[in-house]
């Protein structure tokens, strides 16, 4: 199993992202509220503030997904959904995402663990 961590910077794209996740088959998300350091910094330095100025939109939030994969594939299929709905996640302010192994989960039912190897 493994945790995949995605910061979503473009929260138009979350419906799309969530309704991509149920049609591979990824039943279950978590999605929290976040900020990127430089702009909780804005309010406190001013060096920082001159960056926050330049962009046009508010990208002062962003949205975390969590989501406890089973294998390696649902979470290809995962990444997948992401590239499809935001784009090329190498362009700024785009999204980032990376994935943890998983060692022990409880209060979830699990079906199968299959390994990355």
């Amino acid at each position: 199993m493994e945790l995949l961590v995605i910061v979503l910077n473009r929260t138009e794209s979350l419906r799309d992202i969530l309704d991509g996740f149920m049609e591979v088959g990824i039943k279950g998300a978590t999605v929290i509220d976040s900020a990127g350091m430089g702009h909780l910094m804005a309010d406190y330095i001013p060096f920082f503030s001159q960056f926050a100025e330049m962009e046009a939109t508010d990208k002062n939030h962003s949205k975390t997904i969590f989501t406890v994969v089973n294998y390696c594939e649902e979470r290809d299929k995962a990444i997948s959904v992401v590239e499809k709905c935001v784009g090329d996640l190498s362009e700024p302010d785009s999204a980032f995402l990376f994935s943890l192994p998983v060692n022990i989960i409880k209060g979830l039912s699990i079906n199968k663990c299959g390994d990355c190897r």
